[in-house]
C-alpha cells in the first residue's frame, strides 16, 4: 500500500478511532465498575469498541484499506489478544502506579484501540510478501505480545507461595540457605531495594533473566544458522511455557536457566568453535549457575563427559583454559560452600541424601506429561522428527564436519541431563520445572523446524511441525493471556479456586494484620503469627502483611517477616523456618495460629505445645469481589517447645 493511500485513509482510521473510544468509555461508565471489581466492565467495553471499530471500518473500508481482504477468523484472535493485554494495562495502571480508574480506563481504551485499527488496517496481512518477510512479521509480534504480557502483568497476580517464600529469604539475607543457592534471594532483595515490597519488585529479576536467556538462544542460533533462525529461537523463548513462565515468577529456575542457556553459548564456543576464552566464560556462566540452582551441575557434568569422549575434544585436557574456567565456577561458587561448612552441610544433604531417602514414588509418566506441558507437543514431535532425520543422516558426508560437530554437542547437552531427570522419575516425583532449561541447546533446530521451507524435503514429520508452529504459539500466547487476565481482572464467569497459592491475599493479609493489631491491644503482647503448614501461608502472611502495613503508614512495617512462623515449631517440616525460627527461642511466646482447616487449631499435638486463649476464628478470602476461600485462627498462649504430656 502507498504512503499517498496511507495518508488519504488517516482521517477515516481517526474518527473510527474516535467513535470506539467513545463506545469504549460509555460501556465501561455505565457498568459502574470498581477499582476492585472492574474486569466485566473492560472487557463490555472493549467488545463495544470492537464492534464499532468492524462496522464503520466496512463502511469505510474503501478509505481505511481498499486493497485488504478481511479474514475474519485472524482479527477475532489478535482481537482476544489485545483485549489481554490491555487487561494488564489497566490492571497495572490500577495496581501498580496506583491511577484513577477514569485515567487507567482511558489509556487502556485508547491504546487498545489504536492496535484494533493497526489490524483492520492489513486484516490479512501482506499475504503477497515473500514467506521469509512474513515469517520476520510472524516471529516480532509473537516476541512482542510475549514481552508486554510479561510487563503488563508482572505486579498484577499475587505472588505464588514460592516466590512469598524467596521473598522472606531476602528478608533474612544470608549468603546460603537450605533448600536453594542464594541468587534468587540476592535478586529479589535487589528489586525491592529499588521497587519496594511489591510483586513487580519481586518478579523483576524473573524478566530480566529472560532477557540473558532470550539473548544467548539468539546468538547460539544467529552462529549456527542465520538470522532468521535466530529470531525464531527467540521467539520460541518468548513464547514456550517453559521460558514464558520462567522469566515471569520467581523462582531459583529463572536465573538458573539465563545460566544455563549462556553456559550453552559458551560451551558450544569453546567445543565446536575452539575457542579458548569461551571456556572462562563458561566458567563464570556455571559458576553463577551453581549459586542459583543446583542442577546446573548436571550441564557441566555433560560438557566434562563430552570433553572425555570425544576425541576432538580431548586435546582440551592439556590445555590450562579448562581449568580457570573450572576455578572461575568454584571461585563463583564458594560462598554457598562457606555457608554450608558453617551449619554443618545441611543444603548439601539436603538436596543429595535427602532427596535419595525421600519416599519411592514413579512418576515417570508425569514426567513425560510435564515435558508436554513445557515444550507443547508440537515442540516434542518436532524433537521426535529431528531425531529421525539426523539418524538418517548420520553419514551424510554432504554435512560440513563444524555443522556436525554442533549438532553433536548441542545433542549431548540436551540428553544428558534430560536422561539424569528421566531416571529420578522412576522412584522419586517428578517436578514439573526438572526439564526446562535442558531444551535451551536445541532450540536453534526447533526455529529451523519451524521457519518456512518452500519446496524442502524432508520427513513427514517435520513437515507437519512446520505447518503446527503458527497455531501452536497463538494458541500459547492466548492461554497466557487468559490465565494472566483470570488472575488479575478476572474472567466473567470464571471462578478463584479455593485457597490457591495466595490469590486474594492483598486483602486477606491486611484482614490478618488488623486481627494481630487487636489482640495486641487487648492482650497486651507482643504475637507470634504462625501459618499451620509448611511454608505456604507463613510466606504469604509475612509479604502481604507488610504490605498492608506500608500502605497504612505503620512504623517498622518489615516487622511481619521477623514475627511470622511456620508449623515447625510444632515438631513438623518447615524448611528455612526452622532455622529462622528455632523452637527454643519461642518459649512462652503468644502465638497467633492461622491454618487451612479449622481442626487444626483442635489437634492435640498442637494443644501439647500451648494453651488456648480464645475461640476460632473464621476470615473469608475475596479476590476481584468473588469468593476465593477461607482460613481459621485462634490465639494461644504459653508455648512451649517441649511436649508437655497430655493436651489439655
Amino acid at each position: 500500500m502507498t504512503e499517498r493511500a496511507l495518508r488519504g485513509g488517516a482521517p477515516a482510521l481517526a474518527a473510527i478511532g474516535a467513535a470506539a473510544v467513545a463506545a469504549d468509555v460509555l460501556v465501561f461508565r455505565a457498568m459502574h465498575p470498581s477499582a476492585e471489581r472492574y474486569g466485566g466492565a473492560h472487557l463490555a467495553g472493549f467488545l463495544a469498541a470492537f464492534a464499532v471499530a468492524i462496522v464503520l471500518a466496512a463502511l469505510l473500508r474503501r478509505r481505511v484499506a481498499p486493497h485488504a481482504v478481511p479474514r475474519w477468523g485472524t482479527l477475532v484472535l489478535v482481537a482476544l489478544l489485545i483485549a489481554f493485554l490491555r487487561g494488564g494495562l489497566l490492571a497495572s495502571l490500577l495496581d501498580v502506579f496506583h491511577a484513577s480508574l477514569g485515567a487507567a480506563q482511558a489509556i487502556a481504551s485508547i491504546a487498545s484501540v489504536a492496535a484494533l485499527l493497526a489490524a483492520l488496517r492489513r486484516p490479512g496481512g501482506d499475504r503477497d510478501a515473500a514467506p521469509a518477510v512474513r515469517w520476520d512479521a510472524f516471529c516480532i509480534a509473537a516476541i512482542a505480545c510475549a514481552v508486554l504480557l510479561r510487563l503488563f502483568y508482572l505486579g498484577v497476580p499475587e505472588l505464588i507461595f514460592e516466590e512469598a517464600y524467596y521473598w522472606n529469604y531476602a528478608q533474612h539475607f544470608d549468603y546460603g540457605y537450605l533448600d536453594h543457592p542464594l541468587m534468587v534471594a540476592w535478586m529479589i532483595r535487589a528489586g525491592v531495594a529499588l521497587l519496594g515490597n511489591t510483586e513487580l519488585a519481586v518478579r523483576s529479576g524473573a524478566f530480566l533473566c529472560w532477557v540473558g536467556t532470550g539473548y544467548f538462544a539468539w546468538r547460539l542460533a544467529r552462529e549456527l544458522f542465520g538470522r532468521e533462525a535466530a529470531l525464531g529461537a527467540l521467539m520460541l523463548a518468548a513464547v514456550l511455557p517453559a521460558y514464558f513462565f520462567f522469566g515471569f515468577f520467581m523462582s531459583p529456575d529463572a536465573p538458573q536457566t539465563a545460566c544455563w542457556a549462556a553456559s550453552v553459548y559458551f560451551a558450544h564456543r569453546a567445543l565446536a568453535k575452539g575457542e579458548a576464552r569461551a571456556w572462562l566464560a563458561l566458567g563464570a556462566a556455571l559458576g553463577l549457575g551453581m549459586i542459583s540452582k543446583y542442577t546446573i551441575a548436571l550441564l557441566a557434568i555433560a560438557v566434562v563427559l563430552f570433553v572425555l569422549l570425544d576425541r576432538r575434544s580431548r586435546g582440551w585436557l592439556a590445555r590450562r583454559e579448562p581449568y580457570l574456567g573450572a576455578l572461575i565456577a568454584l571461585v563463583l561458587f564458594s560462598p554457598v560452600i562457606a555457608w554450608n561448612w558453617q551449619h554443618d552441610w545441611i543444603s548439601f544433604f539436603f538436596q543429595s541424601r535427602g532427596r535419595i531417602e525421600s519416599g519411592f514414588s514413579f512418576s515417570l509418566h508425569r514426567f513425560l506429561g510435564n515435558i508436554l506441558g513445557l515444550v507443547t507437543p508440537t515442540g516434542i514431535a518436532s524433537i521426535v522428527g529431528l531425531g529421525l532425520a539426523a539418524w538418517r543422516m548420520r553419514a551424510d558426508r554432504a554435512i560440513d564436519d563444524t555443522a556436525r560437530a554442533s549438532a553433536r554437542l548441542l545433542g549431548w547437552l540436551a540428553l544428558v541431563p534430560l536422561a539424569v531427570f528421566a531416571a529420578a522419575s522412576l522412584f522419586r516425583v517428578s517436578k514439573l520445572n526438572w526439564t526446562g532449561p535442558v531444551w535451551l541447546p536445541l532450540l536453534p533446530y526447533l526455529a529451523l523446524v519451524a521457519m518456512p521451507a518452500p519446496g524442502a524435503a524432508g520427513p513427514r514429520l517435520l513437515e507437519l511441525c512446520r505447518r503446527a508452529w503458527p497455531p501452536t504459539i497463538v494458541a500459547c500466547l492466548l492461554i497466557y493471556g487468559a490465565m494472566l487476565h483470570w488472575l488479575g481482572p478476572g474472567l466473567p464467569g470464571a471462578r478463584y479456586p479455593r485457597d490457591l497459592h495466595l490469590i486474594g491475599w492483598r486483602d486477606f493479609g491486611g484482614d490478618v494484620e488488623r486481627l494481630v493489631e487487636r489482640l495486641r491491644r487487648e492482650t497486651g503482647r507482643d504475637i507470634l503469627v504462625v501459618g499451620m503448614d509448611r511454608n505456604r501461608i507463613a510466606s504469604g502472611l509475612a509479604f502481604y502483611r507488610t504490605r498492608y502495613r506500608e500502605r497504612a503508614g505503620i512504623a517498622n512495617a518489615a516487622a511481619p517477616a521477623f514475627d511470622t512462623a511456620s508449623e515447625s515449631l510444632f515438631d513438623e517440616v518447615g524448611l528455612m523456618y526452622e532455622l529462622w525460627f528455632p523452637a527454643e527461642r519461642e518459649e512462652g511466646r503468644t502465638l497467633l495460629l492461622v491454618a487451612k482447616d479449622a481442626s487444626t487449631l483442635e489437634d492435640r499435638d498442637v494443644l501439647a505445645h500451648a494453651r488456648p486463649a480464645g475461640a476460632v476464628i473464621e476470615i473469608p478470602v475475596r479476590k476481584a469481589g468473588r469468593d476465593a476461600g477461607r482460613y481459621f485462627a485462634r490465639l494461644f498462649e504459653d508455648y512451649h517447645a517441649d511436649r508437655r504430656g497430655e493436651a489439655r
